[in-house]
């Protein structure tokens, strides 16, 4: 068995314990050791991200764009300012919106790299309609789309596209973020 399995099991295994030996979900404890796995050999990190969490903001936090313009698109306050809070202590710059009339604003005024949109929200579209949108006028555009309600398939998805369930964790969603800059 090579060293990233004996990792990750050993990870998996301690999350599993660390969540109070949980029935049934062994696979989001593995899943979450894989990403953390992946993230940390990305990073050359330690296995909590702590590195990536507090890049210095004179050095850039992808290696695609220096540091690319991430825009966050959320009806709910408090995840909103989390999200965009996470990310930009990971090094990241972040625009921000409630809705995707305000996201349509950022979009035309500002080189959004990559965009992060839940699906359920008000105003004159939803997030799958923003996402036609962006992939229609601005293709160049990466996209994650979440949600807390609806579920996603990578199949259900165009290239350029990522789908991550409500509520995803803050490494997760670096994760992401990092892959498809």
């Amino acid at each position: 068995m090579d060293s990233r399995n004996v990792w990750i099991i050993n990870r998996a295994y301690a999350l599993w314990e660390q969540a109070g030996r949980p029935f049934g979900q062994d696979e989001q404890q593995w899943s979450r050791a894989a990403m953390e796995y992946d993230l940390r050999d990305a990073t050359s990190g330690s296995s909590d991200g702590a590195e990536v969490i507090e890049v210095p903001s004179d050095q850039p936090a992808l290696a695609g764009d220096v540091n690319p313009n991430v825009l966050i698109v959320e009806d709910e306050p408090q995840l909103r300012f989390d999200t965009v809070d996470f990310l930009e202590r990971a090094g990241l710059r972040t625009l921000e919106a409630s809705n995707a009339d305000e996201a349509m604003v950022h979009m035309k005024n500002n080189d959004i790299a990559i965009l992060v949109t839940d699906i359920n929200m008000p105003g004159s579209m939803d997030g799958l309609g923003l996402v036609a949108t962006v992939r229609r006028r601005w293709p160049a555009t990466r996209i994650i789309v979440t949600s807390g309600l609806i579920r996603l398939s990578q199949r259900d998805l165009d290239d350029g596209v990522a789908f991550v369930p409500k509520p995803a964790g803050g490494l997760e969603l670096l994760n992401l973020v990092a892959r498809s800059a």
